[in-house]
């Protein structure tokens, strides 16, 4: 009899997934939180968004202690390749939209 293993926890990660409009991924990343948040990403630049086709970009941020710390959705103009509206759903169970 085998033993199930203990599921991995994410620590200390950001995990980004980016889609066109039709759906299709173009972007995807794992990173320490220090990295994306000092770090730079294709949607800073509304010339990368426009060449990627990036329509949505969607988040997690886990913390130290393994605890989804942040979710998050943004959408960019992809006229304009600048954001366009957004949304964050918090550990302590707060939404924003942006």
């Amino acid at each position: 009899m085998s033993k199930m293993k203990r599921p991995r926890t994410i620590v200390d990660k950001a995990i980004l997934i980016g889609y066109t409009q039709e759906g299709e991924c173009v972007y995807n990343a794992a990173m320490s939180l220090d990295k994306y948040y000092d770090g730079e990403h294709p949607w800073d630049s509304s010339e990368q968004v426009l060449a990627l086709r990036l329509h949505r970009v969607h988040g997690y941020l886990f913390g130290t202690d393994g605890i989804l710390d942040q979710e998050f959705e943004s959408i960019f103009d992809l006229e304009s390749g600048i954001f366009a509206k957004g949304w964050a759903r918090h550990s302590d169970g707060t939404f924003q939209e942006h």
